[in-house]
């Protein structure tokens, strides 16, 4: 799995350890990328791309930019190819994506395995998220539990704990090359999930802004608590500065604390939220499309997939109702009842991307010490899971696994 970094400093600082960490697969996917282009004949369409991008963050996240800067020095690669990848032209890769190697000389020993993180082969399928929450009595322990199934495109996943001077500590996790997450868990102990929402209007998009995985970074660094989310999303949305789950795509985000859960569903321009409290012991899934009646006039139908999941995801975790815990999550988050159009995504599937991570994260009003994530940092099936907390402290994970995570102990420090 390669050896535990703790990324926490300046940004430049904090973005240096991930380009020396990351340099060989992410030196492999801008050379990728860059051949795709150059095959496409729009190498310009990338870099003004990655222009528009950097003014939104010289406004709203200055200091990704300075972390983007030293990721792209210490690997070798230009500033404005790393900002490319968080914003590709829409329908880039089309059919015709390539994913990494299997392994092979682009890799060190220091890295995580790429054969690890991938499965089984390059060729995986199709499919998106599929997020789910359990508040109070509906979990065996009384604990919020907060689950991710991620599918995406097959580039090597990282997962991390990363406090950058002045903001928040977050764990988080997602594609090399990606400066948002696509997993959290914030030190203020509440947990967050992006899904891709439904497709929008195109006028309710605003293209090579904050998507929803950059969005739910921004939240962890900048929010102590649920009740600062509705209101920055507003402001930020005022700005101009919010994207969406993909092109002309929506964004859904799943949050949660030890006592409410709050559910977003938002085009770049407006957002419908909905809470729910522990006491009422709610249950609650999202896969890819807005449910809200609100935002229904500013959407597209629902992909039968989408539709199809989601059916599929509740009564799976409904019927976990006061018994819900991390290995029920864990067991939902591999169901293949359907495939192709299955929670989790095999190789097999053959539909554009596959189920790259989950995580599981529980945030307690016990113990902040099963304030922790269970991660998986690959495919669910092929993969032990690694955990992580965003205290100042590596956790002790026997508290919710039964096994003692030395491993990780072995690796503290700071940048």
């Amino acid at each position: 799995m390669g050896q535990a970094v703790f990324l926490d400093g300046r940004a430049d600082e904090v973005g240096r350890i991930q380009g020396e960490w990351q340099r060989a697969a992410l030196c492999e996917r801008v050379e990728r990328t860059l051949r795709r282009a150059h095959q496409l004949q729009n190498e310009s369409v990338l870099r003004e791309r990655a222009e528009r991008f950097a003014s939104v963050l010289e406004n709203a996240a200055p200091h990704w930019i300075e972390e983007a800067n030293g990721v792209a020095n210490a690997a070798g690669i230009e500033p404005w190819q790393l900002l490319a990848l968080n914003h590709l032209p829409p329908h880039f890769w089309g059919k015709d994506y390539v994913a990494p190697p299997l392994g092979g000389e682009i890799l060190s020993e220091d890295l995580v395995d790429i054969y690890e993180a991938q499965g089984v082969e390059p060729g995986m399928g199709g499919g998106d998220c599929t997020a789910f929450f359990a508040l109070g009595d509906a979990s065996i322990s009384g604990e919020t539990l907060l689950h991710k199934n991620r599918d995406e495109r097959d580039e090597v996943q990282s997962l991390y704990i990363k406090r950058i001077e002045g903001h928040f500590r977050f764990v988080g996790g997602g594609e090399i090359g990606n400066l948002g997450t696509a997993h959290a868990h914030s030190e203020n102990f509440w947990a967050g999930a992006n899904n891709t929402g439904s497709a929008v209007l195109p006028e309710e998009y605003v293209d090579c802004a904050l998507g929803d995985s950059h969005v739910l970074r921004l939240l962890c660094e900048r929010c102590a608590s649920l009740d600062e989310i509705v209101p920055a999303l507003e402001e930020w949305q005022s700005r101009g500065w919010v994207g969406g789950g993909g092109f002309e795509m929506g964004s859904i985000w799943i949050l949660a604390d030890a006592a409410r859960a709050l559910i977003i569903e938002a085009t770049s321009k407006r957002l419908a939220h909905r809470r729910f409290d522990s006491q009422s012991g709610a249950m609650e899934v999202r896969t890819n499309h807005f449910l809200l009646p609100e935002m229904q006039e500013f959407c597209l139908a629902p992909h039968p997939a989408s539709v199809r999941r989601l059916t599929r995801a509740q009564e799976l975790w409904q019927t976990q109702s006061g018994i819900a815990g991390i290995a029920a999550a864990a067991e939902l988050g591999r169901d293949r009842d359907g495939a192709p159009q299955a929670i989790c995504r095999n190789p097999s599937d053959h539909l554009g991307s596959v189920t790259v991570s989950t995580s599981t994260a529980t945030v307690s009003s016990h113990d902040d010490r099963r304030c922790q994530t269970h991660f998986r940092n690959c495919h669910p099936a092929y993969v032990p899971a690694v955990i992580l907390t965003p205290l100042d402290r590596v956790c002790d994970s026997d508290l919710l696994s039964g096994a003692h995570n030395q491993h990780w102990r072995n690796f503290r420090g700071g940048a």
